[in-house]
């Protein structure tokens, strides 16, 4: 997903920020929505709630300070107010420094006792979301939002935060549906590309393609733009057209390491191999920590005939990542090659039990097999490949699950 929208560490600033000062809840209307909430304080003999002036005065003060990176001084600030829980803008903005100052684990406290005041407020939903999302349990961050509905009034960001949850535990049509939303009710290239990601992710490539040609004379300008394009027109074997706009992107950042990852995987296709080397080559400098790129160019490697280079980039790949399970699959078609059949029994296993559906894997162990002379092996091989390839998306498989 090339386009999507990241949400950076700050980002719960600003997706609370919108509404603070302009037409937000004031304190008292929290408050008055939830009684148990207000917490009061005695002034004279008095039972008061802080007057919305205080709590205006205290959040703007604590933005000041969040802005210019003091962090603590902002959450003191927030804290010392006398009503911490009678204002769902002040836990918001109090989270937010906590986070700032690196302490997420008072950030989630904070918002979980917020969540449970207000769990219809959705900008407290999605902050939360937000957090659990970052710590991988993405399940609770679904949870959080589902007591807060989302409008076209909602703020772009919390509608991206939205969508990234849904997309992390397979909600696919919940995820178009907000796209949607946040498309049509904030119209940019931010949106744009948040649609076409959930298109992509549900393989309508050829609706992709449709969508953003309509919008190429905004887009020519944008990395971005390009990139998700061409992963389309890549996924309808449009390579040609995939390449140009792959060399356009390059051209406008020539530092985008999945500019020339991509261009790399379309070279390949076009069997165009030497130019595809060079691009991996050059995606491994600009990222060497990815393992993904480093099993590409193997495997273009490989189909020039180079198995020693090939061999050495898979133990490249392997070595940042050994559950890899490509790269295993892909050293075991060269030791295959190699005569060195054991082995590659043994690579095609570890492709297997580090991602049971790749089919590949199953295919080529029961191809190795058969040259073992496993002949009961080699059929269980092949009733696992059958299985799990029945279970595939009939479009044409992603460049790690080809069977050469």
């Amino acid at each position: 997903m090339a386009g999507f929208v990241h949400v950076t560490k700050l980002a719960l600033i600003g997706m609370c920020a919108a509404t603070w000062f302009t037409g937000g809840l004031a304190a008292g209307q929290v408050a008055k929505e939830n009684p148990k909430a207000s917490r009061q304080v005695r002034n004279g003999g008095r039972q008061t709630d802080p007057s919305t002036e205080e709590v205006r005065s205290a959040l703007s003060r604590a933005t000041n300070l969040i802005e210019g990176g003091r962090y603590q001084e902002a959450a003191q600030t927030l804290e010392t107010l006398s009503c911490l829980r009678c204002d769902a803008r002040i836990s918001l903005l109090l989270a937010a420094a906590f986070e700032a100052s690196g302490d997420s684990s008072r950030a989630q406290h904070t918002l979980e006792e917020a969540h449970s005041l207000w769990p219809s407020n959705n900008s407290i939903a999605t902050s939360l979301a937000r957090q659990y999302l970052l710590a991988g349990r993405a399940d609770q961050a679904a949870e959080a939002l589902a007591s807060a509905d989302v409008s076209a009034t909602t703020p772009p960001q919390e509608l991206a935060l939205r969508v990234k949850v849904y997309l992390a535990v397979n909600r696919l049509l919940d995820a178009e549906r907000v796209a949607k939303m946040a498309y049509k009710a904030h119209p940019s290239e931010e949106s744009t590309l948040l649609l076409a990601n959930v298109l992509q992710l549900q393989g309508r490539a050829p609706e992709v393609v449709r969508f953003l040609q309509n919008k190429r004379n905004t887009g020519q300008n944008s990395p971005r733009f390009l990139i998700t394009l061409a992963e389309s027109e890549y996924d309808i074997r449009n390579y040609a057209a995939a390449r140009a706009d792959l060399i356009r992107a390059i051209s406008l950042d020539p530092a985008s390491e999945l500019a020339h990852y991509l261009l790399g995987n379309t070279l390949v296709e076009l069997r165009e191999l030497n130019q595809a080397v060079e691009e991996y080559s050059t995606a491994i400098r600009l990222a060497p920590r990815k393992p993904r790129t480093h099993y590409s160019l193997a495997f273009a490697l490989r189909l020039l005939g180079d198995d020693a280079s090939a061999e050495r980039s898979l133990r490249e790949a392997l070595a940042i990542d050994n559950q890899y399970a490509p790269a295993h699959c892909e050293l075991g078609k060269l030791y295959n090659k190699q005569g060195r059949l054991p082995e590659a029994v043994e690579e095609f296993k570890n492709a297997i039990r580090y991602n049971p559906s790749i089919s590949a894997a199953y295919y080529h162990l029961a191809m190795t097999y058969r040259q073992m002379g496993e002949k009961s092996d080699s059929e269980e091989a092949l009733k696992m490949f059958r299985s799990v390839r029945e279970k595939e998306p009939k479009e044409r498989a992603p460049l790690d699950d080809q069977i050469p």
